[in-house]
């Protein structure tokens, strides 16, 4: 299985006597002060040295100075002073972890450069703000920011940023496994930029190579052609941490092409520059990596004792993704030592972590949301002052009017007051249903992420079985017919031999019925009939019709049927104890319907248990905008009626 990896330079990269230098600059910049008077040059003086600071990591008194500048370039009107004195002090706030903080800075910088007609500057802010909501992990938000800035830097040919924003891009996307849409941004952010021996150009090449290695089907000889590159740089510049996630990347590719012996050696390479506690999360990788290859040779006890490290690190440190990837390695080793209390314990571990893992995103996706509804509520209400501003002009006019005649002041005061009152009623109601629309979008985006996610999860878990517990199984029984081919056996032997045979045929088959069940292939290939059909063709009580246009619908639409179908078939044979089932499927060009029927012992659609799944069944039509209906009496039997609307 390939390593999805991204990298994340995370390491102080400073040189030697780097520290004495920037003390020394300090004191000097520090001595100007108390002759310095209350101009715009003391400002930069402030800035200056609040950015020695920040390169020291020495956040706090980074943040103090440069407010002291923002506070100097309010007072004197300095606006360049404050836009510069406000982006270094969002850069130390990020640094030191207060987003938020820094988000409300430049989120006040947007709002003064709009209100001056700047531009550029406005440019510059959403690109810091795109920034603070990645190191936020709203990595949606951050695009649409960067999206926004790319616009106004392409138009005016601002090469420098245009170049970083493409990084920018790369990154998001890459984040979001979004590998092809990255790419082209990679690529021209590489066009973009002319210094290319520096260590700021080898992270864009190690980046794109994480790109072509984790496309489908993966490039590897681009990728290749890249990290070489990025090593050059690397060596050339001294920057040991670059040259880790090199040989670490490397040495994914080498594995993932069943190079074994290449692999151990460049993921040896990559542990031998960072201990476990300087960067426990890439030790992690690395050493994960070897333990896979100890497995690959049967080195069990090694391998084990290696992951086990890993876990104990990854949960000292609170990674939680490296946790995730060791338990599930865990659970693979003990099935390929046939310790199935162990995989049972480490399965058992791994979702624990897995359910903390989507409880988070879903987290931050409610946030994310709630930071869009917040940003369109922003907007709505200025909308509305600026609809209060005219209407304060028409009052003018209006009070003018007064001065000239008495009379048709009176009636035209008359008239605006009652247009003011309609049109403050319609402006509330108005407000009021885009507020409740914006719920409804909110509460239909949040279903709709998590039915995505549970659908990406089944991928996932159905290709893990089918490439890895199928591999292992088909690799047992290799090993099974290899013995009976070279070894002498009793009786006795031959049926002991047969009987583990056959467990063996029937656990591949199980396997494959498991996986086949997470994500049907016919499904994805032929579509919603031949799916639904085989699926029927497997139960002797269950008739399956389809009338009407057999065309393919939105594969999304096509996982939702088919998961609704198979529900309904499973909650008829499992609690109502029906003899037949009928199930219809009518498709037309601007609908598709569904109808399950049962002879069963019915229910009280009015009193369902939530073991039914009627609940999850719900949920499910909500999302896409569908309807049910529920026709169902005791010992009557069951129809329920669900219909899609087909976007054409």
């Amino acid at each position: 299985m390939r390593r999805f990896r991204f990298t994340l330079l995370l390491f102080f990269l400073l040189s030697c006597g780097t520290a004495f230098a920037q003390a020394s600059i300090e004191d000097s910049l520090l001595q100007l002060l108390p002759a310095a008077k209350a101009d715009t040059n003391t400002v930069l003086l402030y800035i200056d040295i609040g950015e020695h600071y920040r390169k020291a990591r020495n956040w706090k008194s980074a943040i103090e100075y440069h407010r002291k500048a923002q506070g100097l370039s309010r007072t004197l009107h300095y606006l360049h002073g404050l836009y510069y004195a406000s982006d270094y002090c969002s850069f130390a706030l990020n640094g030191q972890g207060e987003y938020d903080a820094a988000l409300a800075i430049n989120q006040e910088m947007l709002d003064i450069a709009l209100n001056h007609s700047d531009t550029y500057q406005a440019a510059i802010e959403k690109w810091n703000i795109g920034a603070c909501y990645v190191r936020k992990g709203f990595n949606e938000t951050a695009l649409s920011y960067f999206m926004d800035a790319l616009a106004c830097f392409e138009n005016e040919d601002y090469r420098s940023e245009t170049g970083g924003i493409y990084n920018q891009i790369l990154s998001v996307y890459a984040r979001m496994n979004r590998y092809e849409d990255a790419i082209p941004y990679g690529e021209k952010a590489l066009a973009m930029r002319s210094d290319t021996i520096s260590s700021s150009f080898g992270i864009i090449l190690l980046n794109l190579s994480v790109c072509y290695h984790n496309l489908n089907p993966p490039q590897n000889e681009k990728a290749m052609e890249y990290l070489q590159k990025t090593l050059r740089i690397a060596t050339h510049n001294h920057n040991s941490a670059l040259e880790f996630e090199v040989y670490l990347n490397i040495g994914n590719i080498h594995f993932s092409n069943n190079r074994i012996a290449e692999s151990e050696t460049y993921y040896r390479k990559a542990l031998s520059f960072f201990s476990e506690d300087a960067f426990p999360a890439g030790f992690c990788i690395a050493n994960i990596g070897l333990a896979k290859i100890a497995m690959f040779r049967n080195n069990f006890a090694e391998a084990e004792a290696m992951a086990q490290h890993n876990l104990e690190i990854a949960r000292r440190h609170g990674i939680r993704l490296e946790e995730k990837n060791n338990l599930s390695f865990l659970w693979e080793l003990s099935a390929a030592k046939h310790d199935w209390e162990g995989r049972l314990r480490y399965k058992a571990a791994f979702d624990s972590v897995q359910n903390l893992v989507v409880n988070e995103t879903m987290l931050r996706a409610a946030e994310e949301l709630e930071v869009k509804y917040e940003t369109e509520k922003k907007e709505m209400q200025i909308t509305t002052l600026e609809e209060e501003k005219r209407l304060m002009i028409w009052f003018s006019i209006a009070t003018g009017a007064v001065l000239l005649l008495a009379l048709t002041a009176f009636f035209f005061l008359w008239r605006w007051t009652v247009q003011k009152k309609r049109l403050a009623e319609s402006q509330r109601e108005l407000a009021e249903q885009h507020v409740k629309q914006l719920e409804q979008e909110k509460q239909l985006i949040a279903t709709q992420a998590v039915l995505d996610g549970e659908v990406q999860e089944r991928i996932r878990l159905a290709r893990d079985l089918h490439d890895s517990l199928g591999s292992m199984l088909a690799a047992a029984k290799y090993q099974l017919l290899a013995i009976r081919q070279i070894a002498i056996l009793g009786d006795e032997d031959v049926e002991c031999y047969n009987k583990a045979a056959s467990l063996l045929d029937d656990s591949m088959t199980e396997m494959r019925r498991v996986a086949h069940h997470l994500m049907p292939d016919a499904l994805s290939r032929f579509g919603l009939k031949p799916a639904i059909g085989d699926f029927c063709d497997t139960l002797p009580s269950v008739q399956f019709v389809w009338y009407g246009d057999e065309s393919r619908l939105d594969p999304k639409l096509e996982e939702v049927v088919y998961r609704i179908a198979h529900e309904l078939i499973s909650n008829a044979l499992k609690h109502s104890g029906a003899q037949h089932i009928l199930v219809q499927i009518v498709q037309e060009p601007s609908r598709i319907a569904l109808v399950v029927q049962d002879d069963g012992s019915g229910f009280d659609p009015s009193d369902v248990s939530r073991g039914m799944g009627l609940s999850n069944i719900r949920i499910r039509v909500a999302s896409f905008g569908g309807s049910i209906n529920i026709d169902s009496k005791k010992d009557e039997g069951t129809e329920i009626n669900i219909e899609f609307r087909v976007k054409s």
